[in-house]
């Protein structure tokens, strides 16, 4: 029996690409279109709890030659996956973590190593400033004023995204909001 497929593509960003699944789609069919591996998509779509279930219209999260967006995009679909716990294992991310072992798990199903904590992770990479982020940039917020306390990734259009803390989880922001520009510090560039 020879499937066909009807791909469609909703972008997110400059380049971002998700597929929105279409009758007789498979998980493996899909993987095949865009040369990656099965467990690489299934990785990157924690959100399909049944791969052998997929629902006519659901998204599911591919990879284009813009790392950034692909990453962005992947951090936007565990929004709905992820519970804020402070000091969790790594091992338990990204569906138990807080805001540095979310973005560990992030950065490193595209290739990139990060230390565990906030702080730690602030010395990798370039230092960028404020007005010179881009998409896929981490963003590094100091509650006391000094001493690194939080993480979040810079999407792009002015808003970024985080694992905030127990009452909230994961959340978007504009970076001209009061808490972002009273608690920003910089910008490490990693990608």
């Amino acid at each position: 029996m020879v499937l066909s497929f009807i791909f469609t593509l909703s972008f997110s960003g400059a380049a971002g690409a998700t597929y929105s699944v279409h009758k007789g789609d498979t998980l493996y069919g899909v993987a095949q279109k865009y040369r990656m591996g099965y467990t690489d998509l299934r990785s990157l779509n924690p959100q399909i709890k049944n791969p052998n279930q997929l629902n006519v219209g659901q998204s599911i999260v591919v990879r284009t030659p813009d790392k950034a967006s692909d990453l962005v995009d992947y951090a936007k679909v565990l929004k709905s996956q992820t519970k804020y716990v402070y000091g969790a294992d790594y091992s338990l991310a990204p569906y138990k973590a807080d805001c540095s072992s979310w973005t560990k798990h992030i950065y490193a199903k595209f290739g990139v190593s990060l230390p565990r904590t906030s702080r730690e992770q602030s010395h990798v990479g370039t230092s960028i400033s404020f007005k010179n982020m881009k998409k896929g940039d981490l963003m590094f917020f100091a509650s006391n004023g000094t001493t690194i306390s939080h993480v979040g990734i810079y999407m792009g259009n002015g808003m970024w995204i985080s694992n905030l803390n127990t009452a909230q989880s994961v959340q978007t922001f504009s970076v001209w909001g009061p808490w972002t520009q009273k608690h920003f510090m910089w910008a490490q560039r990693v990608l």
